[in-house]
């Protein structure tokens, strides 16, 4: 039966059949919309969307922030805007396979792999893009969003915590007729309330298998109920179709993803989390329906609502003080009113292995009483903390206290990064009252390095001469990402000195096979291929990646050569341009290679420490001619390490004075990003759904029109009604929306102009227009060819 909208006489009948075209006129209405931030973020939740539309007739539409301009391309040399309009049309192809008709691209930018927040937010401009996802919610009316994490747990993307934080801010602001009035007094849109938002992050649990996932219980720990839907129902392996769905997204490296199994024990479980609700719930709910009911789908029998969950903070408590990316996430979600999402990001403390760390600890008296004290710090296994019992003198209702303990890593044999995992430690907090409370964090330990002076400059040449590199060399074979592998398939050594003004790497690579060879002009986006990655922290205190290096050298190239350039880092680009003074010396071999670098302190963004400096050696494998990557090994290494700077590990530079320090430059943002205005397949939808371009504020009276199309001799001629200056894209497509030809044009003035575009070949069906004003404001506009 089709999905019914609670408290709603609306029922919506999604059309049946992947492929099949929209329903006409403006039908904007979905039941739920993904929220995520480039494409393909939204494919791991395909399964789910297309079993709910089989079986329910529910109806889901897509909102991508970005157009993932700053990913890799396994397809081609296109990038930044060019390769945000492919991977546009990736996802529609994809997501259209399983019933999805509605893409809504905001025009945001993609950075580059981040895991901070605050830097995407610092690119997306958060009023603005917070104000088109609203116009969305307000245009679509679902009453389900399913998007991302919020939270900044190891490895999530930034892109991926920013755009679930603004889902959320959407579900209270959509709702709220003082939020964005504009959008009520001018564009005749109305308030709207989401009735729930679902978290599509897996976290540990995403490898979960067979049918019985969907009676997992929900732990007591979660801000919500939490779901899980097999990949497999109603005798249809949804799994499977997602997987046939995902090989669309070619330039992602996806098209050769192996088949899913048939076995129901071998097929996946989507795993949802409720991150907020307005909507009753069905006490005890499990399986694919489960995630809907009260909100899309009535409640069996009418149950009860569960109670809400509680934080259950009491009494007086010790907790070890929060990473800058995970307080920041803290005082978000007390500010944006969601209070239970507080604590998603387990609290852990990076430390050098051997060596010594403060570890801050915050004492909350969350009761009404003052209270006084004391704090023990009960260490791991391998640890040692000389001041492990603190008084702390009294604290008032709902105030803080900051005790620091010294600790010490003191097990030589202990293995760090992830073969050394989390090591649990426990605060004790007695108050003199009687009372006792616990709390439970963990450290992590990174690798060390002594890195010492050479006693003349290493030659660059891809060999270690006598002398050039007095330094125990570092193992940097440890797995971090991708399959299993060790030599002679991946293996490597690296080695350090320092000279002058100069940091010098050797890193040696055992690799079986050769993966790929990028052209010297297509030095970019190095996990594509077999590549070294050294990033270097000047002073080990980056928050991300925006304040470090990271440069990525190819070993070869289609000519021979090696290659280096920056990424993601305070200047990513081509080597030459973001990192002059860089040597570079390769010498491949069978069975691998090495790679010798030469580094100017002076191309690092601000000066370094020479007592701590952050540092990491990864190497990317390829065993495939597809531009992809199979394993990734290195130094310190954990899930994401790449842009986890507080994971890399410790250097020091042997008798190397201090310098005066200065602080690293603001970051060089890549923030050209593709627009609406110039994507045929958005334009097309919006004229469809008679909304703006980009979900910017539509131009209304200043738009441009198209009047009439006709075609003469080989040429187009389209009539434009003008009203305002602005940017015109005109596109003219055959009958299957290919792209015959296309015409761009500035227009400064008002009433109709013709606008001749030639067609080399094709027979053209319709002509469409993106228009964007000087203000943003955009519009789309389709005419059909007249061939009489």
């Amino acid at each position: 039966m089709p999905a019914v909208r609670v408290g709603s006489v609306v029922a919506l009948v999604a059309v049946l059949g992947a492929g099949l075209p929209a329903a006409a006129g403006p039908d904007r209405d979905v039941d739920v919309l993904f929220v995520g931030a480039h494409p393909d973020d939204e494919a791991s939740s395909l399964s789910t969307f297309g079993r709910w539309r089989h079986d329910h007739q529910i109806r889901t539409g897509v909102v991508t922030i970005t157009r993932g301009e700053g990913g890799g391309n396994a397809v081609g040399p296109e990038e930044g805007p060019a390769l945000g309009l492919l991977r546009e049309g990736e996802e529609r192809r994809a997501v259209g396979a399983l019933g999805v008709t509605d893409v809504h691209n905001l025009d945001e930018p993609d950075l580059y792999y981040t895991v901070s927040a605050p830097l995407t937010e610092q690119a997306w401009k958060h009023d603005d893009v917070l104000a088109k996802l609203v116009r969305v919610v307000r245009q679509t009316r679902p009453e389900v969003v399913v998007t991302m994490d919020p939270s900044p747990a190891p490895g999530n993307h930034g892109n991926h915590q920013y755009a679930a934080r603004l889902a959320l801010e959407a579900y209270r602001r959509a709702a709220d007729p003082a939020a964005f009035p504009e959008q009520i007094q001018r564009e005749g849109l109305a308030p709207w309330s989401v009735r729930r938002v679902l978290s599509n992050a897996a976290g540990p649990e995403e490898e979960v298998r067979g049918p019985e996932c969907e009676q997992r219980t929900t732990p007591p720990d979660s801000p919500g109920p939490q779901y899980y839907v097999h990949g497999l129902g109603g005798g249809i392996n949804w799994e499977q179709r997602e997987r046939i769905a995902e090989r669309e997204y070619k330039t992602q490296g996806w098209v050769s993803r192996p088949d899913i199994p048939d076995d129901p024990a071998q097929i996946g479980c989507d795993h949802l989390t409720e991150l907020a609700n307005r909507a009753p719930h069905a006490p005890g709910a499990r399986g694919a329906d489960a995630p809907l009911l009260g909100a899309l789908l009535p409640i069996p029998g009418g149950s009860p609502a569960e109670a809400p969950r509680g934080r259950g903070d009491t009494g007086v408590v010790a907790e070890q003080a929060p990473l800058p990316g995970v307080a920041e996430f803290q005082q978000w979600t007390e500010d944006a009113g969601f209070p239970l999402l507080r604590n998603q990001v387990p609290p852990v403390r990076t430390m050098p292995k051997l060596g010594a760390q403060d570890v801050r600890v915050v004492v909350h008296n969350y009761s009404a009483q003052p209270s006084s004290g004391s704090v023990e710090f009960v260490p791991p296994r391998g640890f040692e903390v000389s001041n492990s019992v603190q008084r702390f003198a009294e604290i008032a209702p709902g105030a803080t206290e900051l005790l620091t303990f010294t600790v010490r890593s003191a097990d030589s044999h202990m293995p760090t990064g992830m073969q050394g995992g989390d090591h649990p430690y426990t605060l004790i907090t007695r108050t003199d009252d009687g009372a006792t409370r616990e709390s439970t964090a963990a450290l992590e330990l990174v690798p060390t390095t002594t890195i010492q002076q050479a006693e003349a400059p290493p030659v660059v040449d891809g060999e270690a001469g006598p002398q050039e590199y007095p330094g125990a060399p570092l193992d940097a074979s440890a797995l971090w990402e991708g399959d299993q592998c060790s030599a002679p398939d991946c293996a490597a050594t690296a080695r350090f000195s320092w000279h002058g003004d100069t940091l010098h790497a050797l890193v040696d690579v055992v690799d079986d096979r050769q993966g790929a060879l990028l052209a010297p002009d297509d030095c970019k986006r190095h996990w594509r291929t077999d590549a070294v990655e050294i990033t270097i922290d000047p002073k080990a205190d980056s928050e991300n990646t925006a304040s470090t290096f990271k440069l990525a050298a190819l070993p070869t190239t289609t000519t021979g050569t090696p290659c280096f350039a920056r990424d993601a880092d305070n200047h990513q680009g081509p080597g030459a341009e973001t990192a002059p003074g860089v040597q570079l010396s390769s010498k491949v071999r069978e069975g691998g290679y090495t790679v010798e670098l030469a580094i100017p302190l002076h191309a690092l963004p601000g000066s370094v420490d020479p007592r701590q400096l952050g540092l990491n050696v990864l190497v990317y494998d390829s065993d495939t001619q597809d531009l992809t990557g199979q394993s990734r090994i290195g130094w310190s290494t954990w899930a994401g390490v790449q842009g986890d700077p507080y994971r890399w590990g410790r250097a020091t530079l042997q008798d190397r004075p201090p310098e005066q320090p200065t602080p690293s430059p603001a970051p060089v943002l890549p923030l050209d990003a593709a627009s609406s205005v110039d994507s045929p397949q958005s334009i097309a939808q919006a004229a469809r759904l008679a909304t703006s371009l980009g979900s910017a504020p539509p131009a209304g009276d200043s738009a441009a029109r198209i009047t009439d199309a006709r075609t003469q001799r080989g040429v187009v001629h389209t009539r434009l009604d003008v009203n305002g200056p602005g940017r015109a894209h005109l596109f003219v497509v055959d009958a299957t929306n290919a792209v015959l030809a296309d015409r761009q044009l500035d227009v400064d003035g008002h009433g109709e102009r013709d606008v001749p575009i030639p067609i080399p070949a094709g027979t053209p069906a319709k002509v469409l227009v993106g228009f964007a004003t000087p203000q943003g404001t955009t519009a789309a506009s389709t005419a059909e060819v007249d061939h009489s």
